[in-house]
């Protein structure tokens, strides 16, 4: 009995430090301090008070963690945070300025929508 809760328990774990960082990467906002507190919260709370602290890590995280749109990055093809000037996974740029008006446009936008100046 005791070998099946704790199989779950590492199961639980593991799922939840998949979905915590992989979220928290693509929206460049410390994954592996997440990753580990939720960890660390969950696998030494005894009994009933890991899968609690677990829960209050989670919800913490949901509500505390960058809100906005995703898209793709075009140089990874990895999710990325609509507002980053770079993607968190490779770096690669995703926004630049108009050498014209300074408007902030999206790396794959041709033309300023401001300005209409070539990029």
């Amino acid at each position: 009995m005791e070998l099946a809760y704790v199989a779950i328990k590492l199961a639980t774990l593991a799922l939840v430090g998949y979905w915590m960082y992989s979220d928290a990467k693509s929206r460049d906002y410390h994954p592996v301090i997440w990753t580990a507190s939720a960890l660390l919260l969950g696998f030494f709370g005894i009994g009933v008070l890991g899968p609690i602290l677990l829960g209050l890590t989670m919800l913490v995280y949901t509500l505390k963690r960058p809100k906005g749109p995703f898209r793709q990055c075009p140089h990874c093809r990895k999710p990325a945070l609509d507002s980053l000037a770079n993607c968190p996974r490779c770096n690669g740029i995703l926004k630049q300025d108009c050498y014209r008006c300074f408007t902030v446009v999206d790396v794959t936008m041709e033309r300023c929508p401001s300005c209409n100046a070539k990029l």
